[in-house]
């Protein structure tokens, strides 16, 4: 089916309200596809999706990208009740979707994001990218699926639809999202995050992850710069955007720490706000040096945003201590 066949057929991708993550204030209104879906399940059970943010201490540079971060699925389970299990597919995705969400068991799957309507201007009708999707709801009779991905809740249906379930040479890998517990209390929440974030301390990256990101970018920086601008926007993705938006939600986790009383971390949430800001900022750097396909002076500006880090993790042992 054509492009202009599968808007034609899209029902309203318009999404129902949006948690405050997802603000159009934030500097990184998005995040990744798995955090930002785990951010709208929890807000849509009316859970703090807050709580669960302490994992970002844990973002380290991977040689050639900074960590894809996400929530530990023992965690989720810890303070929300709510246990990540793998679906196996042994007959079609859509049966399998069928009975996990008649169960009131939200499944997360991988699929093709040129399918999706809430994309429309980026990928949908237009270009394939691997995205993952929490499926709340189908009618396989009309065709229409019930989904959220990144900032939203969204509809989709008809050849939207077929693309989603149609059969490849593989099944996807998904997971449904069982039930198994209450959450904890409001008073027991912010304790037990506390508790968490302690425990990423102690994993937290033992060498600035920054300064490995500036000297990887700097043995390419001249070649990678060369190339069109469709390789920066993968590039920016996997780099620069997974460091400013890990560093706004952990500024967002310490932030609600804070008003809970549990520590003092204002100074600890401002700078890894401030951290997120300066991310921003280097991507827009880096974009122009693609424009211009000069990327002189580029990697030294690094330097500011790795003196951030530090200041964050050196606020934040101060008010672990």
């Amino acid at each position: 089916m054509s492009a202009t066949a599968l808007r034609e057929e899209a029902s309203d991708p318009s999404p129902s309200a949006s948690h405050a993550l997802h603000g159009s204030d934030r500097i990184w209104p998005e995040t990744n596809c798995y955090v930002d879906l785990w951010i709208e399940l929890l807000h849509g059970r009316g859970l703090v999706p807050e709580a669960m943010l302490g994992f970002t201490l844990r973002q380290d540079f991977e040689g050639d990208q900074f960590t894809f971060f996400k929530p530990p699925p023992g965690e989720i389970e810890r303070l929300y009740g709510l246990s990540i299990q793998e679906l196996a597919l042994f007959e079609s995705l859509e049966a399998h979707a069928g009975v996990q969400v008649a169960r009131g068991c939200p499944v997360l799957v991988e699929v093709d994001a040129i399918h999706l309507p809430d994309t429309v201007g980026t990928t949908y009708g237009r270009e394939h990218g691997k995205t993952t999707i929490g499926i709340l709801g189908l009618e396989a009779g009309e065709r229409r699926l019930d989904y959220l991905h990144n900032a939203g809740r969204f509809r989709l249906q008809g050849g939207d639809y077929d693309g989603i379930f149609a059969a490849g040479i593989l099944f996807p890998y998904a997971e449904f999202v069982k039930p198994v517990g209450p959450p904890l209390t409001p008073d027991d929440l912010p304790r037990a995050a506390l508790d968490l974030l302690r425990h990423h301390r102690r994993f937290a990256p033992r060498t600035n992850p920054i300064l490995a990101f500036r000297d990887a970018l700097a043995e390419r920086v001249e070649v990678l710069v060369q190339n069109p601008l469709s390789v920066f926007h993968g590039y920016a993705f996997n780099t620069t955007r997974q460091l400013g938006a890990n560093f706004e939600l952990l500024g967002s986790h310490l932030a609600w720490l804070d008003s809970h009383g549990v520590a003092d971390m204002s100074s600890g949430s401002e700078l890894a706000q401030k951290l997120a800001a300066e991310a921003k900022a280097f991507q827009f750097q880096l974009a122009r040096a693609f424009g211009r396909r000069n990327a002189a002076g580029l990697c030294q500006r690094l330097d500011g945003l790795a003196g951030t880090y530090d200041a964050v993790f050196a606020a934040l042992d101060r008010a672990l201590s």
